[in-house]
């Protein structure tokens, strides 16, 4: 029987047959193993690349050194040759050294606390009912004072008042004024100024005696007197002036207080 041989394009006899029945079934063997083969080969490819692919995008970025800053010149308007700060055109005034006017020291009395009193003035003191010890700073003439001491009535404002009522008794007195007035500690304060002939436990003289008494909240929240006394006959710009300073310089005890016309 002849056949037609596909491959070689022609018809071929029996024996040719079975030659290539033969090498055809070797041939879809051959196939069947190459196409085993190049499958795991593929298969093993496919693993590897993906392993590789994972271990490259987790793959840190190469290290690129930072750049450098363009150094500043030195001597530029942002940055001067001494350090300072670069100037507006103005100069600042160095702030006033705290110190007390002219003729007076500060002192810090054994009660506790600061004051500015004339130089050379004498001290005393006697026992208070309430806190503090009376003291009081004494000038040579035996009239100018100053007393400090520490007052239990509600309020500054309601001490005066009753220190109104006690004056008022006295030989001469004169209210000139009683009223609230500014408190550089931020609390009340109130102040009563008047002129007598005599003062508690003192003579009575023909000049008189010019009185200024403040109470005021200090800066421990206690409330505290300062008074000014002095002579009438030489006007009460003196007394003034000594209550003024005395005020300005008090620090109640165991407190910090910045000097005045300080900074800090």
């Amino acid at each position: 029987m002849r056949v037609f041989d596909t491959e070689r394009q022609e018809w071929a006899d029996s024996r040719r047959e079975r030659l290539f029945d033969a090498e055809r079934s070797l041939d879809l063997r051959r196939q069947r193993i190459v196409l085993q083969r190049t499958a795991i080969v593929l298969a093993v490819c496919g693993v590897a690349f993906g392993t590789w692919a994972l271990g490259w995008k987790d793959e840190p970025k190469p290290y690129r050194p930072p750049a450098e800053e363009a150094p500043v010149a030195s001597g530029t308007p942002d940055t001067p040759d001494d350090g300072a700060p670069p100037s507006d055109g103005t100069e600042t005034e160095p702030s006033p050294s705290a110190t007390p006017p002219a003729g007076f020291e500060v002192l810090t009395d054994t009660e506790g606390f600061r004051i500015a009193v004339p130089e050379g003035w004498t001290r005393d003191s006697t026992d208070s009912q309430y806190g503090i010890d009376i003291v009081e700073y004494r000038g040579p003439d035996d009239v100018s004072r100053v007393q400090v001491f520490q007052v239990m009535e509600s309020s500054p404002y309601a001490s005066v008042e009753e220190a109104q009522k006690a004056g008022s008794r006295l030989d001469g007195y004169r209210k000139i004024g009683l009223d609230y007035v500014a408190n550089p500690d931020g609390g009340e304060a109130a102040e009563h100024e008047y002129t007598a002939d005599e003062l508690n436990g003192e003579p009575t003289t023909t000049s008189g005696y010019h009185a200024i008494d403040l109470r005021f909240t200090a800066a421990d929240d206690n409330n505290y007197a300062v008074i000014a006394y002095g002579s009438e006959s030489d006007g009460t710009d003196d007394e003034r002036a000594l209550l003024d300073t005395a005020r300005a310089w008090f620090c109640p005890p165991a407190t910090e207080c910045a000097a005045p016309g300080s900074t800090s």
